[in-house]
């Protein structure tokens, strides 16, 4: 009889260890949700969206007038069948947020696009802005061999950053620190 209940507990054990979490659980990870591969006649260009970024400490970060910074960084390999993958490209852009609070107005600062900053009364369009690298310019298709296969690995951190004196003084803040999302893959062949 003790043997049953021995196998029947870790049985049990087992399956809880093995089932997935409940979807309310946890907060998801930020995540880049896609990476998509374009070309125009001269560049390759990359479009990808960061989910899940703005929990609610970084909100209130950003309604209280600290500059967010969301980093974007892109790697290009070109595959090599019995040797090391080659990096041919390597991209960092940055995405900054500012919050005015006499204006009510969001300055969002892309490094890569044109024109650089834009300025928005509405908080979700600053949240799409700052989540969302459209038409980025990875490499020339001259630097490029055809034929060849290439991997882009993209990811996003939100940079780590120090509140104001006052903001801690007044202790509704920590420090906000820095996330990573996972590399996120995406193979084509030129």
């Amino acid at each position: 009889m003790i043997s049953r209940r021995k196998h029947a507990t870790f049985i049990v054990a087992l399956l809880l260890l093995l089932l997935p979490p409940f979807a309310g659980a946890a907060p998801s990870e930020p995540r880049l949700a896609s990476l998509t591969i374009t070309n125009t006649r001269d560049h390759l260009l990359l479009y990808t969206e960061l989910e899940g970024a703005f929990v609610e400490q970084v909100e209130k970060a950003v309604h209280s007038g600290v500059e967010t910074t969301i980093s974007y960084y892109i790697d290009i390999f070109q595959q090599k069948r019995f040797w090391f993958d080659h990096r041919v490209a390597s991209i960092r852009t940055e995405h900054r947020i500012k919050f005015d609070a006499m204006k009510k107005a969001y300055t969002i600062t892309r490094s890569w696009a044109k024109p650089e900053s834009v300025t928005t009364d509405s908080y979700e369009e600053a949240k799409q802005m700052m989540s969302r690298l459209e038409g980025v310019r990875a490499i020339a298709l001259t630097d490029l061999t055809r034929g060849e296969a290439y991997q882009v690995r993209a990811r996003a951190r939100l940079e780590e950053f120090t509140l104001p004196v006052y903001l801690k003084f007044i202790g509704l803040f920590t420090d906000l620190d820095a996330f990573e999302t996972n590399w996120r893959h995406a193979a084509f062949v030129y």
